[in-house]
């Protein structure tokens, strides 16, 4: 795979790319931080994030995919003092759009949550 893409973008594109996803991660866990705690947000990190929400990984992720979005990977099973933590992950092949879609979706389904810490 990886000689693929160096033949197609070829170094300095390669490392475009590298630096394009990196900042589609960044712009990724600051929209859905706002439904949960961005874990080790002070670690390097290229395409993925860890995201703590209140909600069930398992639920959260049933309720994404009911509205065609695949949501992130639960860690309790590796992790289980994480809580319900999840791994996002963003590429070149995710646009803004979609992750404006997921941050939505995450937001409404913490809604009742939220509305009930009031």
């Amino acid at each position: 795979m990886t000689t693929i893409y160096l033949q197609v973008y070829g170094k300095q594109g390669l490392k475009d790319l590298a630096h394009h996803n990196m900042a589609k991660a960044a712009y990724a866990a600051k929209e859905l931080s706002a439904s949960g705690k961005l874990l080790f947000s002070n670690t390097p990190r290229f395409n993925e994030f860890v995201l703590q929400t209140d909600a069930s990984s398992h639920d959260m992720h049933q309720q994404l995919l009911d509205q065609k979005i695949v949501g992130g990977l639960s860690l309790k099973r590796w992790y289980p003092e994480l809580g319900n933590a999840s791994l996002w992950c963003c590429t070149e092949m995710n646009t803004r759009e979609q992750i404006d879609r997921a941050a939505h979706a995450l937001a409404s389904i913490h809604e009742p949550e939220l509305a009930g810490k009031r």
